[in-house]
């Protein structure tokens, strides 16, 4: 009987230990934080070490197959891509433009007058996409200024959205989205092939292929960055 009780307690101590292993690894396994930032509006600028960043660019969710990314240009040419949904490449990537590129995407800003802009943000129906743009001058001395520009908003001047477009084509992020260049002109070759970086986890074409990163048929319990 003495016996036959120490086996008992031995087993209960070694399921006692089994139990607060697996309690201890659960917990240590934390999920990455949700993403709650608003369709309208936009995420910070994301940072590479040891420059500033000077213009962003992001394209938000649709009712239907827009892609959904955002780029970030720094004052060194490097550009921080991070592609959500509907787009050809997801994830982040860092690739860099030629000082003519940075040249041109700078004045692209200054030819529309950017500074002027304001945010056009009327939701007159709720099927389209935002974009949100921003600009910092003086070589990063200045604040930057931001544009949140909702498409559906027939308030918005033409030369808005002509900048957004621009910027895609200057910086040729249509060959991590999965569109050709928007302009007409062809774009610039891009300095270097893009790196990719290890995830911690919006162009207005649908990408060259609707299965391409397509993601689950349910797009709103999916994609945090579409209306609700």
């Amino acid at each position: 009987m003495a016996q036959a009780l120490r086996i008992s307690r031995r087993w209960l101590v070694q399921l006692l230990v089994c139990l607060t292993i697996v309690c201890l690894v659960g917990c240590s396994k934390k999920k990455p934080p949700a993403d709650t930032t608003s369709v309208d509006q936009p995420h910070p600028p994301d940072a590479v070490p040891g420059a500033v960043a000077i213009a962003t660019l992001e394209r938000t969710g649709c009712y239907g197959e827009c892609p959904v990314y955002r780029l970030t240009v720094s004052s060194d040419g490097s550009v921080v891509y991070v592609g959500t949904r509907w787009v050809k490449v997801m994830g982040r990537q860092v690739y860099k433009v030629t000082d003519a590129q940075l040249a041109e995407l700078q004045a692209a800003f200054e030819r529309a007058n950017f500074a002027q802009l304001r945010d056009y943000d009327k939701v007159e129906n709720t099927d389209d996409d935002w974009a949100h743009i921003s600009y910092r001058r003086s070589g990063g001395l200045s604040g930057m200024k931001r544009v949140r520009h909702y498409h559906g908003d027939n308030s918005a001047p033409p030369a808005l959205g002509a900048l957004e477009d621009e910027f895609d084509r200057i910086v040729d992020s249509g060959r991590l989205v999965g569109v050709p260049a928007v302009s007409g002109t062809s774009s610039p070759s891009p300095a270097a092939n893009p790196t990719t970086e290890p995830a911690p986890a919006t162009a207005t074409a649908k990408p060259a292929h609707a299965t391409d990163n397509a993601g689950p048929a349910d797009e709103t319990a999916a994609d945090p960055d579409n209306h609700p």
